[in-house]
């Protein structure tokens, strides 16, 4: 048996440049982490899309373990995200939007991902991250958030890290949620908060890190022959270690060191090409 997996992200229309180029492509939270997680278990996908661009989704996400019964389709067009990635700091250095559906969007999950063994709740505002964890019954609980929420929410964002077991942030969004540059320290000290048990530090080309109270496992990233579009790489690296454990049915310790190298797995395929090619090029269960 393999723990079914939800997912309630964003699905966005991104304008991307990088130093490899300008691409527009179909992501969103929901989206990468759905092409990651599906390899290795079934997958709900909850968010809302526009019109505009929901044929060309579903093309997308159309695999046998992929299932879109809490995408919701609005006749606003999809959010649209203009972005400059800056590869010396690994930073975006510019970036500018326009809302579209997004701001419709009522956290509703599915019958199937509320009953799913594992949620995976993508960046959004921290109202719409509680409202989405009331309905579920998971065992294994992931979150996201960044800089923007952080600032603007910190203490509702603080309340989530208590309701998740597995937090995954940057350590740039790890400094400005605990106010400390050491992500080991900080990150330790979140675990046990509430019922967190780890805390999975993005680290970018340094890799990643999974802190627990027993301890810190630090994985360098996988080697590629070139990055060309990093956005997404996190999602996909929740993704890979979210599905991993669900195919194990494990939300322990015992699962994280294989699930974290799964997860970078992930991440790296995600960065090789625009959007989300490079993750929609291999195969699902």
């Amino acid at each position: 048996m393999t723990w079914d997996v939800a997912v309630a992200g964003t699905f966005h229309s991104d304008d991307l440049t990088t130093p490899a180029g300008r691409c527009d492509a179909l992501g969103g939270s929901a989206v990468y982490f759905s092409l990651a997680a599906s390899r290795y278990a079934p997958v709900h996908v909850n968010g809302i899309v526009g019109e505009d661009t929901v044929n060309e989704y579903r093309r997308i996400l159309d695999r046998p373990s992929i299932h879109l019964d809490g995408m919701v389709v609005s006749s606003t067009p999809t959010f649209r995200w203009h972005a400059v990635h800056d590869f010396d700091r690994w930073v975006t250095a510019q970036e500018s939007s326009e809302p579209g559906c997004d701001p419709l969007w009522e956290p509703t999950l599915s019958e199937a991902s509320r009953r799913a063994g594992v949620l995976f709740v993508g960046s959004m505002s921290p109202a719409l991250q509680h409202r989405v964890i009331d309905q579920s019954g998971a065992t294994l609980i992931g979150l996201d958030s960044m800089s923007e929420f952080i600032a603007s929410d910190p203490d509702g964002v603080r309340a989530l890290v208590a309701r998740a077991d597995v937090l995954f942030l940057t350590d740039g969004e790890l400094a400005g949620l605990t106010g400390t540059d050491d992500w080991r320290a900080s990150a330790a000290g979140l675990c046990g908060t509430g019922r967190l048990r780890a805390v999975v530090v993005k680290r970018g080309p340094n890799g990643a890190a999974c802190v627990t109270a027993g301890g810190i496992m630090e994985m360098s990233a996988v080697p590629v022959a070139e990055v060309v579009d990093p956005t997404g790489a996190g999602d996909a690296l929740a993704g890979g270690f979210l599905g991993t454990a669900a195919v194990d049915e494990r939300a322990d310790s015992a699962v994280f060191e294989s699930a974290l190298a799964e997860g970078l797995g992930c991440a790296a395929d995600a960065i090789v090409a625009f959007g989300t090619a490079g993750l929609a090029a291999t195969g699902t269960v």
